[in-house]
């Protein structure tokens, strides 16, 4: 088993190695948290560039800061740029440029420079608690904090059985994980493999919030005679929309009257774009980047389709089903079968089956009346995914672990 020492990680001290080590921390507006009672929360991500994973964290920080605590955010990676706001109840923090994660674990004093200015960048905010979200962020806070008595609740944002990290980042992962006060997970099917493969892990699933958007009716008649299938998320091959062009290039023949549109950007897309012209449908599959408001985005559509191949929350499908959109999905392993109720507001086709997706889209593209009928229903994740709700058992969580290492 590779050991933290082998990878020079273990005794991190901003004295220690000769490293220096410069303020790491830009300070952003935010409440000043005087009152020595309140107890100071610090959640940390990457980035807070345009992702699921990003908006979430955001919107806990904030719900977190609006039930009594002082709330501070922290971002590792400086080469990314903010896509979305931060509330006035959150302090935002840049760690140093030196605590950015980097692959190159051959360059052991690159690593401990690292994990020495991420460490200086969380105690300057002086946590009685750090949140962290995603994998390779939630092993750099553990090993950051390594040394010190504060305790850290990390979340894995998608399914560990089917996501790859890397070998060593998996390794540090089983080595660092235990140390977590809690490991959340976002599905209810992932716990029991989690217990089982790694008891260590004090692990709980909470999942992700659904709040109302805009509601999409109108969509479901559209003024023009031209309709369209549209999808959402981060052009990458987990999200499968090389499997859903192949789908609607099965379909676009026998419906000439519809189109697809993509909404999303990533390193997919030139690969995208060559697909839809060997499939014949270029002319018809549209990729129009990112947007801010996706529920806007998603309401100028007929029917949402959702072809990941595996998944944490799935956000966008969330999203959709949020605003009354009929929606079709892979019954991927963990998420849409939690959100979706098959044939009551929505419909669930085996997971990767291109056939089988593309006869759902073949049931609901020619009948307005059954996509009306679903959509009506859809809404309802509102209420079953309420986030006042889920937000509570963030704070009771948040609360049991700050009891437990009073």
């Amino acid at each position: 088993m590779t050991s933290f020492n082998a990878l020079g990680l273990a005794d991190l001290d901003a004295r220690s190695g000769g490293v220096e080590v410069t303020p790491s921390l830009d300070r952003g507006e935010g409440p000043s948290c005087r009152a020595e009672t309140v107890r100071r929360i610090t959640t940390v991500i990457g980035s807070l560039g345009s992702g699921g994973a990003e908006r979430n964290l955001l919107r806990l920080s904030a719900a977190l800061a609006n039930r009594g605590y002082c709330v501070t955010l922290i971002t590792t990676d400086p080469g990314i740029d903010d896509f979305y706001e931060v509330p006035a109840s959150v302090s935002r923090f840049r760690a140093h440029p030196d605590a950015h994660l980097s692959c190159r674990w051959f360059d052991l004093l690159g690593q401990r420079r690292r994990q020495v200015a991420l460490r200086r960048c969380l105690l300057e905010t002086d946590p009685d608690l750090v949140i962290s979200f995603l994998d390779t962020v939630n092993v750099a806070v553990l090993l950051a904090l390594w040394r010190d008595r504060v305790p850290v609740i990390v979340s894995e944002r998608i399914d560990p059985r089917f996501h790859a990290v890397g070998m060593r980042w998996a390794v540090l992962r089983g080595l660092t994980y235990p140390r977590a006060s809690r490991v959340v997970l976002q599905t209810v099917d992932v716990l029991p493999w989690a217990r089982s493969q790694w008891p260590r892990w004090k692990a709980e699933s909470i999942p992700n919030p659904v709040v109302p958007g805009r509601s999409a009716a109108a969509s479901l008649v559209p003024a023009s005679a031209s309709r369209t299938v549209i999808s959402l998320g981060r052009l990458q091959p987990q999200k499968g929309f090389d499997l859903l062009i192949r789908a609607f290039a099965a379909v676009a023949g026998e419906f000439p009257g519809w189109e697809l549109t993509i909404v999303g950007e990533g390193p997919e897309r030139p690969a995208l774009l060559r697909l839809a012209e060997t499939l014949g449908v270029a002319d018809r599959v549209h990729l129009t980047g990112v947007v801010k408001d996706p529920a806007t985005a998603l309401a100028g559509g007929d029917l949402f389709v959702f072809a990941s191949r595996y998944e944490g929350f799935p956000n966008a499908l969330a999203e959709a089903m949020s605003i009354g959109m009929p929606v079709i999905s892979f019954d991927c392993p963990s998420g849409p079968s939690e959100l979706i109720r098959h044939d009551v507001d929505g419909l669930l086709v085996p997971p990767q089956d291109v056939g089988a997706l593309a006869n759902a889209m073949r049931r609901l593209m020619p009948d307005a009346g059954e996509r009306a009928r679903l959509a009506a229903r859809a809404p309802e994740v509102i209420e079953r995914f309420d986030a006042e709700a889920i937000f509570d058992r963030w704070k009771r969580l948040a609360d049991d672990v700050l009891r437990e290492t009073a």
